[in-house]
């Protein structure tokens, strides 16, 4: 398995320059609706290095997907805008899909 991943990562290269180079308007996180433009500000304006730290100023992250489609597109812009390696700018953290019990639900056990 590990020699497919390697595979596919040689034949579909993650394209660092496009993500890093998009306009203002185009919009990262559909969920949230958060624009390029948005994640330059967090950085450029409110001194967001981390990209947890402009989840809080921006919710890139927050919507239905939990980060899953724009996380890594958003580490680039703002490693990108930051000036600095992608390492330095982290991940996302996602939150588990959570569905409310009632009260009164009981353990079944098997």
């Amino acid at each position: 398995m590990n020699r497919f991943r390697e595979g596919l990562a040689r034949a579909f290269p993650w394209p660092h320059a496009q993500a890093a180079a998009l306009p203002d308007d185009a919009v990262v996180c559909r969920c949230e609706a958060v624009t390029a433009g948005e994640l330059r500000r967090c950085v450029n304006e409110l001194d967001s290095r981390e990209v947890n730290r402009a989840k809080a100023f921006s919710r890139v992250g927050m919507g239905r997907c939990q980060g899953r489609f724009c996380g890594h597109a958003s580490a680039e812009i703002m490693a990108q805008a930051s000036g600095v390696p992608i390492e330095l700018v982290g991940r996302l953290r996602s939150q588990a899909p959570v569905k409310p019990l009632a009260m009164s639900t009981r353990e079944v056990q098997a």
